[in-house]
C-alpha cells in the first residue's frame, strides 16, 4: 500500500472538516426548528411575530433565571470542594 504525501493527507483532512462543519450546521438548524416548533405548540402561538414579541418580552427574565441557576450550581460546587 502506497503512502500518501502529507499535502494530500492535509487536503483530505480539510475535506473531512468541511463535511463535519456542514453536518454540524444541519444539526443546529434541526435543533432550532424543533425548539421553535415546541415553543409555538406549547404556548399555542400561530403567528411568528407574536412569538418574537413573547420571546423579547421574557428574554431578560430568562437570562436572570439561567444566571441565577448557574450561580447556584457554581456555589454548590465550591462548597463541596472546600469540605
Amino acid at each position: 500500500m502506497a503512502r500518501k504525501d502529507p499535502l494530500s493527507r492535509a487536503q483530505e483532512i480539510e475535506e473531512q472538516i468541511k463535511k463535519l462543519q456542514e453536518k454540524q450546521r444541519k444539526y443546529i438548524e434541526q435543533a432550532q426548528r424543533e425548539i421553535g416548533q415546541y415553543l409555538m405548540e406549547t404556548w399555542d402561538i400561530e403567528d411568528i411575530e407574536q412569538a418574537k414579541l413573547l420571546i423579547d418580552k421574557f428574554k431578560e427574565e430568562a437570562k436572570k433565571y439561567f444566571d441565577s441557576a448557574q450561580n447556584t450550581e457554581g456555589s454548590n460546587g465550591q462548597k463541596t470542594s472546600d469540605q
